[in-house]
Order: C-alpha cells, then sequence, then structure tokens
C-alpha cells in the first residue's frame, strides 16, 4: 500500500509555481518591483490581473493598508485619498473564483485580498513582509516578488503607484523541417 501511493506521487507531474508573467510596479518614488506570477495554481486569478495591469487599472492608486507584515493595495477608490470612505471595499467589479495553491505563504509572496478565508477575490493584492502560513491554502496566491523587496519593505500608507505593467509572453513555435 506504502508502495504504491509512493509510486503515484513520483508518477504525478510535478507543477512548476512562479513562471507566468512577470509584473513591474513602479512606485512614485521612482522606485520598482517585480513580481513572477503563479499560473500554474491560479491562472484565472492571474489572467485577471495580468488583464487590469494592460488596461491600467492599478495607475494613480495608493497603498491603503500597511501593517508589520503586509502590504496591500487594489481598491481604484484609494484615488481619493487612502481615508476616503470605502476605501479597501473596493475593486474592479469582477470577481474571481478562489484557486487554492500550496505555496506557502511566506515573505515576498503576493495574494489576493478577499472577503475571507476560501474566497475568490476581485482586484485587491497584497504581499507579506513576513510569513503568514495561516494563509496558506487559504488564499489565492498571485506570485511572488522576485526583484527590489527593498522596495516593498520601505512603502507607506498612502504611497503612489505610478504603473503596474505585466510584460508580455512571447510564444516561439519550432520550424517543421
Amino acid at each position: 500500500m506504502v508502495l504504491t501511493s509512493l509510486a503515484l506521487l513520483l508518477a504525478a507531474p510535478k507543477v512548476t509555481p512562479f513562471t507566468g508573467p512577470t509584473i513591474t510596479v513602479m512606485m512614485a518614488s521612482k522606485k520598482s518591483f517585480v513580481i513572477q506570477t503563479e499560473t500554474a495554481n491560479s491562472p484565472k486569478t492571474v489572467a485577471q490581473i495580468v488583464g487590469l495591469c494592460n488596461k491600467k487599472f492599478y495607475d494613480g492608486q495608493l497603498v491603503h493598508r500597511v501593517e508589520d507584515w503586509v502590504v496591500q493595495w487594489g481598491d481604484p477608490t484609494s484615488r481619493k485619498g487612502v481615508d476616503a470612505p470605502g476605501v479597501g471595499e473596493g475593486g474592479s467589479g469582477k470577481d474571481l473564483p478562489f484557486e487554492e495553491s500550496p505555496v506557502e505563504f511566506k515573505r515576498g509572496i503576493v495574494g489576493i485580498a478577499s472577503t475571507g478565508m476560501k474566497v475568490g477575490g476581485d482586484s485587491q493584492i497584497f504581499i507579506l513582509t513576513k510569513d503568514a502560513e495561516r494563509l496558506t491554502k487559504n488564499y489565492a496566491v498571485l506570485g511572488k516578488v522576485i526583484k527590489g523587496m527593498d522596495v516593498v519593505d520601505g512603502i507607506k500608507r498612502g504611497d503612489k503607484i505610478v504603473s503596474m505593467r505585466a510584460a508580455e509572453i512571447k510564444i516561439t513555435r519550432r520550424k517543421k523541417n
């Protein structure tokens, strides 16, 4: 029995996380950071956020939440100021399904904020500045910061996002001989 289970585990295809398009976030400070997206377990989440980036949805938004363990943005109402009524409650208006991921919620992981555990989100994004393993398998993973975590560590509530752009994915096809 144990050997059969081990054989099934070894035969299962390995899923490599963090192979999706990158997203570059430029702050008003002229500093930036880069997120590598996680399409293996969160394809719908990544597709929606990349689409919002391409529509310039995040441009001009303010970071509305900064705590000792997390930085969060993605509510368009924040353009009116971080203390404007309803900030932290808004989004793009297009709900996402919950996509469970085995990725551990450690420092640098980028997740999708929602109204609670195992609930899909919309457009609000958070980055962990400290490990928060209680979130593992309870929130969708967008990706992880692969460059500029020092920039994320320096973000303050009210800091402005100048732009958030996804890199284009280039598909190359092999020529038939």
